[in-house]
């Protein structure tokens, strides 16, 4: 293939730039090699579909946080689907790597819009589930899957819904071995996808499984790292509603926020409550006690480690789930000061979030709060 460098376009250019210095390393979080920032665009020279999913990408990003014409990225958007769409019933195309991490920054352009409806992230799950057997080869298409996979995650939380990609086939280190702060922090991500099956999908919820997913849970936090403990911690106080906690990588701070998101869903879907009598209402209120202490400190990670657009994202994830449980002002103002900053800081989405929590809290003027 002709290489497409050097572009035509400046405005191309531009996007091409924009992409590697501002969103590649919103992929990388968990890739010690940085594939999305040093692999991928190299690719795109050669791969027409990743290369407008990438201008896609930089142009809905540069019109949600400063003032760049939206048209543009819809237009890339529009090229990339058309070329794409076919391709998606062909099994040797579907374990193009190329094509695989086309789809996720794809992914990443329908999240920050808030299209929670999964448009095409239909296909995001063919991909997927064509890789799940060679997450231990490395390389770019071992990296798009773990990106892939959050992404997977965050629809699964938004929509509390069941993972779709199947994840028992997968070659993925579940052990608790000395191993890169990466593949723990992607260990964590995996059992956030168990946890998210146990709680939203059609199996039973037993005992037995409830027990292995937080035994998994106790065990990882046990055995990780000690780059996983913070430099700095400190409680919040009267002055600040979230602690802070300082951390020196994102993978370590990817691994922690999921931890947290992994007890929240633990700790909601604890089938050891009691249904009735005299122990119920005071589990329940323990139970809610758990769950905000666990959003508290997911929103402190963020605003302690604030140079990481997801680690907003997950935040708000936490937020959206268990944000109506806050009942005191001050707090329901410092969560909305997350979702906020994420929306106009980060471009990301959050107003069906901001909505559902104003009419959830009571706030009066549901549209301006």
């Amino acid at each position: 293939d002709t290489p497409a460098w050097p572009l035509q376009e400046r405005e191309e250019a531009t996007l091409m730039r924009y992409y590697v210095e501002h969103l590649a390393s919103l992929f990388d979080v968990c890739d010690q090699d940085r594939h999305f920032e040093l692999i991928v665009p190299q690719r795109a020279a050669v791969c027409p579909i990743l290369l407008n999913a990438i201008f896609a990408a930089s142009a809905r990003h540069m019109s949600r946080v400063g003032n760049f014409d939206p048209f543009v990225s819809d237009r890339y958007h529009q090229e990339c689907l058309k070329h794409l769409i076919p391709m998606l019933g062909n099994t040797a195309v579907i374990m193009d790597e190329n094509l695989l991490a086309a789809t996720v920054i794809l992914g990443y352009l329908e999240e920050i819009d808030g299209q929670e409806s999964q448009g095409h992230l239909l296909g995001t799950h063919i991909f997927l589930s064509a890789q799940e057997r060679s997450t231990l080869m490395g390389g770019l298409r071992q990296a798009a899957f773990w990106v892939g996979l959050r992404q997977e995650i965050y629809m699964a939380f938004v929509n509390q819904r069941t993972i779709m990609p199947v994840l028992e086939h997968c070659n993925i280190d579940r052990s608790f071995e000395p191993a890169h702060d990466c593949i723990w922090a992607n260990r964590i991500v995996v059992l956030c996808a168990d946890v998210l099956r146990y709680c939203f999908g059609d199996g039973e919820q037993s005992f037995t499984t409830y027990n292995k997913l937080l035994d998994y849970c106790h065990g990882w936090n046990l055995y990780k790292p000690p780059s996983f403990t913070p430099i700095f911690h400190k409680e919040a106080d009267a002055e600040r509603v979230f602690p802070e906690t300082w951390l020196l990588s994102d993978a370590t701070v990817t691994g922690m926020q999921h931890y947290h998101l992994v007890r929240i869903l633990l700790t909601a879907h604890n089938p050891k409550i009691p249904r009735l009598g005299p122990g119920q209402k005071q589990a329940l209120r323990k139970m809610d006690d758990d769950i905000k202490a666990d959003v508290r400190v997911l929103c402190g990670m963020a605003l302690s480690n604030n140079k990481t657009p997801p680690n907003f994202v997950t935040a708000c994830m936490a937020i959206a789930l268990a944000g109506e449980r806050f009942e005191q002002r001050a707090e329901q103002e410092a969560l909305m000061s997350v979702l906020l900053k994420t929306e106009f800081e980060h471009g990301w989405h959050t107003q069906t979030a901001q909505a559902h929590l104003k009419e959830a809290w009571g706030w009066t003027d549901v549209r301006n709060g």
